[in-house]
């Protein structure tokens, strides 16, 4: 479920609809320790999630929203790769 909620939290944050922002990253946050990533991005994604709830400091948003996005596309592209190499192995 993670390349959907990628691809919310990118058009929340366009939208400027902090409500969709806030609810999308707190659906991903999970995500990070199921799948490895390191905990500064778990970090990173509750400030995301503080500043969307609170309407503050949304100047920050926008590196955060980037970096959240590559860390979990680049994530989602190695475990499909792990699949790969595992069904072959069958």
């Amino acid at each position: 479920q993670t390349p959907p909620l990628i691809s919310a939290m990118r058009q929340s944050f366009d939208k400027k609809d902090w409500t969709t922002l806030y609810a999308t990253v707190h659906k991903m946050i999970p995500s990070f320790s199921i799948v490895g990533i390191h905990q500064d991005f778990e970090t990173m994604a509750k400030k995301i999630q503080d500043f969307a709830g609170k309407q503050s400091e949304v100047e920050s948003i926008p590196e955060m929203v980037l970096q959240l996005e590559n860390i979990c596309v680049q994530a989602c592209r190695e475990l499909e790769e792990e699949l790969i190499i595992i069904k072959k192995m069958k």
